[in-house]
């Protein structure tokens, strides 16, 4: 277990890092491109720079983390934790989510065009002002999400949860919803509507 250390440029190129522990560690331009890991935690640590891309983690956890100008190109997560988690400038895409919990994240303004998000909890999750052009949010937990003046044309809503969400000043042009949602976007003011 590390804890309050800081890695400084460490090449973990394609490591496996499963089942390691990092508790307020600092990151500074590591590479873990193509690393895998199940069952990692990293709990209050900050990554500047550095890169996750075509990286693979199953149920690892992420929480309370901060990433500032870190790239996650191509990049997998299954049934991850990313609780309460910051992202500042970073590269999020393309980025595959498959189920866990993302709720309380951080990703305002964030480019998420394209990106999967399938069955992921993002309960409160901040999206407001984001680019999610294209992207495939289906089955997920948005409530009391905030998409305030979000980006949502061409993209895939349907069997999500937007109850309680901010939605106004949205953006959804030819987005795919279920009813329920179409009615609360609609709903909301200053969304505009255009199908």
């Amino acid at each position: 277990m590390a804890q309050g250390q800081e890695f400084t440029r460490v090449d973990w190129y394609a490591d496996d890092l499963s089942g390691r522990s990092f508790t307020s560690c600092t990151f500074i331009d590591c590479d873990l491109t193509e690393t895998t890991s199940r069952g990692a935690t990293f709990d209050e640590c900050h990554f500047r720079g550095g890169q996750f891309n075509a990286s693979t983690h199953e149920e690892s956890a992420f929480t309370r983390c901060t990433f500032e100008r870190t790239s996650f190109f191509a990049a997998t997560f299954k049934r991850c934790k990313f609780t309460g988690s910051t992202f500042s400038r970073a590269s999020l895409r393309p980025l595959t989510v498959e189920g866990g919990n993302w709720s309380y994240t951080l990703l305002r303004g964030a480019d998420l065009q394209g990106v999967k998000f399938n069955g992921v909890n993002l309960e409160e999750a901040d999206l407001s002002e984001s680019n999610l052009t294209g992207a495939r949010i289906t089955s997920a937990n948005l409530t009391r999400a905030v998409l305030r003046a979000a980006v949502l044309d061409d993209a895939v809503l349907v069997g999500s949860d937007l109850s309680g969400a901010a939605l106004a000043g949205l953006r959804w042009n030819r987005t795919r919803v279920d009813l329920t949602q179409a009615a609360l976007i609609a709903a909301a003011q200053g969304a505009i509507v255009d199908f």
